[in-house]
């Protein structure tokens, strides 16, 4: 007899980390899910990319501020200029200067929430 112990088995598929599942809407017509954001939280567009994951964001609040990307998605999540975002503002410690990020959108959610005015079109352009 081996004195090694049990061999160890193999694991299965764990579920994603981070998941909301009361954030989505959906629409009957279309097949697109676009999470929209939830309290405290403000649309915003990356207007540059200031590095180590740091962003500057225009808010459709009127801000302009420094959102960082937090640990959870910085190889996950890739942003680039013009990239439509979700971020939540530091309430406590300079809300209009700096925040986090939530979510970023695709093109196609992009797409879904001009067409149901959740942004207005002119804030993307």
């Amino acid at each position: 007899m081996s004195s090694r112990g049990k061999k160890p088995t193999k694991g299965g598929k764990k579920p994603k980390k981070g998941t909301r599942a009361g954030d989505w809407v959906t629409a009957d017509s279309d097949a697109i899910r676009a999470q929209l954001p939830g309290e405290g939280e403000v649309f915003g567009i990356v207007i540059q990319i200031l590095g180590a994951s740091i962003l500057l964001v225009k808010c459709l609040d009127g801000f302009t501020r420094q959102i960082r990307i937090p640990g959870k998605y910085r190889k996950r999540l890739w942003c680039r200029v013009g990239d439509v975002v979700i971020i939540m503002p530091f309430y406590g410690m300079n809300p209009d200067e700096k925040g986090e990020l939530v979510h970023r959108f695709r093109r196609n959610e992009v797409q879904w929430l001009i067409n149901n005015k959740h942004i207005p079109e002119d804030f993307i352009s």
